[in-house]
């Protein structure tokens, strides 16, 4: 049996266990503390079932900014080559993120990311699928729209606001910049173009928001 199949085949982790509980609650704090982190609208993100969070991706920060925000268990949809260190693989996989091999159509974690939502998960995506090279929202990949509409279950848009200018490309520490991380409203996920109005939201909600505070 393959790696693939040894995946698709492995019970999923739907629910907040003690690494998740400790990372999370690291983050929040380290966040709370160094970038003064500001979450707005979490009322549009139901607390219970499955719903697909789509964010936009601005730097290394954005997983553990959606965390933060996210008042319950969120699985992670990350790219396999994060997982660079036997730790990091041990932490995202205790924490439920799903796996996507690049530059093919993993079907087996398009599999699992329906499988989280059916059992009631809250999955996030970058459909951006790399982090921006020069702050600016790129374009939204349909792929993860799939995974909504065979669930059933609406997409909410995510704002972050602030990570770029704290963490871009080539930079190994973080600048103390205000963080923000913005919930709009639901979008049926049944709709064809659920992520593209996501993408309009986001964009929306950057504009509105201005500049980051220093």
């Amino acid at each position: 049996m393959n790696s693939v199949e040894q995946r698709a085949r492995a019970p999923l982790i739907v629910n907040a266990r003690p690494v998740y509980r400790l990372v999370r609650g690291s983050l929040v704090v380290y966040l709370r503390l160094w970038h003064r982190l500001r979450i707005q609208g979490r009322e549009h993100l139901p607390r219970e079932g499955g719903v697909l969070i789509a964010s936009n991706h601005q730097s290394f920060l954005d997983i553990g900014i959606v965390a933060a925000a996210a008042p319950r268990h969120v699985a992670f949809v990350a790219r396999s080559t994060l997982a660079t260190s036997r730790l990091v693989a041990f932490l995202m996989r205790e924490s439920g993120s799903v796996f996507v091999r690049q530059n093919s159509a993993d079907r087996a974690a398009l599999e699992d990311m329906i499988g989280h939502l059916r059992q009631g998960d809250c999955v996030a995506v970058f459909p951006e699928g790399t982090r921006t090279r020069d702050g600016n929202l790129g374009v939204f990949r349909p792929g993860a729209a799939v995974a909504a509409r065979r669930a059933g279950v609406p997409v909410v848009p995510l704002a972050i606001s602030g990570a770029f200018e704290a963490l871009p490309r080539g930079r190994l520490f973080p600048r103390p910049v205000r963080l923000t991380a913005r919930f709009g409203p639901a979008i049926a996920g049944g709709t064809e173009d659920a992520l593209e109005r996501a993408r309009d939201t986001i964009a929306g909600m950057i504009a509105d928001g201005g500049a980051p505070d220093r």
